[in-house]
């Protein structure tokens, strides 16, 4: 009952801080505002990029909370190709804050580790067994969803399902026009 007061005095007062990086909340949505400054990163891990600081009594909107505690919300502007989580900018959940109402109530959502390079897929595609079309398919990936890539060609990603949202024991190749790399491609052995 306290959190809720502060969070509406916090909220009325003039010169708190305005809602940043998300769209106004329509009602149902968990709205996060800072104690104290708040480091934001692009992945929700402190070993991330490091994107900005939230100042005191700054506000965002809540998308999505990882199972260890991280808090992401959207931060509302133009992002080439990203989707899912990876549209996401995250808070640690040890940072102090106040919410307007339970962070429960926020969907657990999985969130991409620091150091990975993902492929995010747009459409459902076929994962093959060689970098070839030609070759037998072993698996698909749904749309929406991503994984790690672990090898590369010029054309092709070798993707490890295992480590993304999915968690599925699968290795495939998927042809590189029908993904988006999220990450350092030059991290990943150029084979050939």
């Amino acid at each position: 009952m306290s959190v809720l007061l502060i969070f509406t005095l916090l909220s009325v007062c003039p010169g708190a801080g305005s809602l940043l990086y998300s769209q106004l909340p329509d009602g149902n949505e968990c709205i996060l505002v800072c104690i104290d400054s708040v480091d934001v990163f692009t992945r929700p891990d402190s070993s991330a990029m490091f994107m900005i600081k939230l100042a005191p009594d700054d506000q965002v909107v809540l998308s999505g909370r990882t199972v260890d505690g991280w808090l992401g919300f959207d931060p509302g502007v133009a992002q080439a190709a990203n989707i899912g989580s990876f549209r996401l900018r995250w808070v640690s959940g040890d940072a102090r804050y106040l919410t307007d109402s339970e962070i429960n109530n926020v969907p657990v959502i999985w969130g991409p580790r620091a150091g990975i390079t993902y492929a995010m897929i747009y459409e459902s595609s076929p994962l093959y067994s060689e970098p070839d079309s030609l070759s037998a398919i072993v698996d698909s990936v749904p749309s929406s969803s991503a994984a790690a890539i672990i090898f590369r060609t010029e054309d092709w990603y070798l993707l490890d399902l295992s480590i993304g949202p999915l968690g599925q024991n699968v290795e495939g190749w998927i042809r590189s026009m029908d993904v988006s790399a999220s990450g350092d491609l030059d991290t990943i052995q150029l084979t050939e």
